[in-house]
């Protein structure tokens, strides 16, 4: 909680967040990492690194929104390389999965807007029926991912929607750039639109109870795209 609140020590939070557990990995990790120059920071993600893996699933997302604000407070510059850093430890395996995916997706959301010019996505589509494989794509990965069963969870969000003929995807076609590229579609429906896609995802995950950690982080980074905000279990 203490590192969160300054930024080097945030940096080095979303590093931790980011840090393989495969020995080798994280070594070329750690290496990229020193390569920043950043004075402190390299010592500070070794040092961090086994707490943050211990805290698990549930603290990484609550982690991350509390490193933000500290975050903000790095030069357009510094945030540049902070950036730049972070996707060159992501693509260390050559491989995005799903959470590295979610967890860039909030971090760029945020602090774009901080020190580069961002360009609001325009609103192309008027009717979910335009984009409805890409809700199916976003439904699929949703419904795999999540901690009830994928069929129920698929099924109870394309009826909320009105995709009662609607299948759910095989999980190997619902897979990390398929569900990138079918994000990116639904930023660009209209602003009405795009509470009812999230209030969906939301009522379908939170069928036994609650979200998992990883339903969480899915609608969390959806919604960040969209820069809409998620609702809550609660007030649905």
């Amino acid at each position: 909680v203490r590192h969160s609140h300054e930024p080097l020590g945030a940096q080095a939070l979303v590093f931790c967040l980011l840090l393989a557990r495969h020995t080798e990995t994280a070594s070329t990790q750690l290496r990229l990492i020193e390569q920043t120059g950043v004075r402190g920071l390299p010592e500070l993600v070794n040092t961090l690194a086994q707490g943050v893996h211990a805290l698990g699933a549930p603290r990484r997302l609550p982690l991350l929104e509390m490193c933000l604000p500290a975050l903000k407070a790095m030069s357009a510059p510094q945030y540049r390389v902070f950036k730049n850093t972070m996707l060159a430890v992501i693509r260390t395996d050559r491989r995005t999965d799903l959470y590295e995916w979610c967890l860039f997706q909030l971090v760029r959301h945020y602090l774009d807007p901080e020190f580069v010019q961002v360009k609001p996505y325009r609103a192309r589509y008027r009717r979910l029926q335009k984009v409805a494989y890409h809700l199916r794509v976003v439904l699929s990965v949703l419904a795999h991912e999540g901690a009830s069963d994928a069929d129920t969870v698929f099924r109870q969000a394309a009826d909320e929607l009105d995709f009662t003929d609607m299948a759910i995807l095989p999980r190997e076609q619902a897979d990390v750039a398929a569900f990138s590229r079918a994000v990116y579609e639904l930023a660009h429906c209209y602003p009405l639109l795009q509470p009812r896609i999230l209030k969906a995802m939301v009522l379908a995950a939170s069928l036994n109870g609650e979200l998992c950690p990883v339903e969480r982080e899915i609608i969390a980074s959806i919604a960040a795209f969209m820069d809409c905000p998620v609702p809550s279990p609660t007030e649905l």
